[in-house]
């Protein structure tokens, strides 16, 4: 089992109003209510430090799923629901270049293979 532990912080008024109003409206405690929206935060917010390190290519694509606290076909399609485009990972293009240079004697596609 888990251990848990309580932690405090300080609403205003307004955002006391607010959570009393929607607590209200979802049938929630407002307790409840807090652990939801805490939880949907939290992972909204893994969610957007994996994209933002997937997208700046300091992790790759699993790890960022693993970043994020989610399965790698679920990351795959948040991806892909954001219109990011997902290089496939196992392909190496300078020697794909490489071979294609090969293949076309291609000297313009050499020299750019050859320069990465």
């Amino acid at each position: 089992m888990s251990a848990t532990s309580t932690k405090s912080i300080r609403l205003t008024e307004e955002e006391i109003e607010l959570i009393r109003n929607l607590a209200k409206q979802e049938y929630l405690s407002e307790s409840a209510l807090l652990k939801k929206l805490f939880r949907e935060g939290l992972r909204n917010h893994l969610t957007e430090m994996a994209v933002t390190a997937y997208t700046k290519g300091m992790v790759s694509i699993g790890e960022a799923a693993q970043m994020a606290k989610m399965p790698y076909l679920a990351f795959f399609e948040e991806l892909r629901r954001r219109r990011i485009v997902v290089l496939d990972e196992s392909i190496n293009l300078k020697a794909e270049l490489s071979d294609l240079a090969e293949k076309f004697e291609d000297e313009r596609l050499a020299k750019v293979a050859g320069n990465m």
